[in-house]
């Protein structure tokens, strides 16, 4: 008879689900990291920065919306 020291078994599938659960963390964590310091257009958009050009690719703060067809929708100040 196979001798199972269960104790141990359920220790080794509690380490098989960490580690994935790690490697899944840390695929989230590095992908936030690049869209908050690497990726100027989700830079921009973030915390109301501006509106992301994608034709000049810049970041306007001078309009409301940008889109390909309408273009730049300008702020109307008074």
């Amino acid at each position: 008879m196979i001798n199972i020291n269960v104790k141990q078994l359920m220790w080794r599938i509690f380490l098989i689900f960490w580690n994935i659960f790690a490697v899944i963390g840390c695929c989230i964590v590095l992908y936030l990291s690049y869209i908050l310091f690497f990726d100027d257009a989700g830079w921009c958009i973030s915390s109301g920065h501006g509106v992301w050009d994608a034709e000049q690719k810049i970041c306007r703060d001078d309009c409301l919306t940008w889109s390909k067809e309408t273009g730049c929708v300008p702020i109307q100040k008074k």
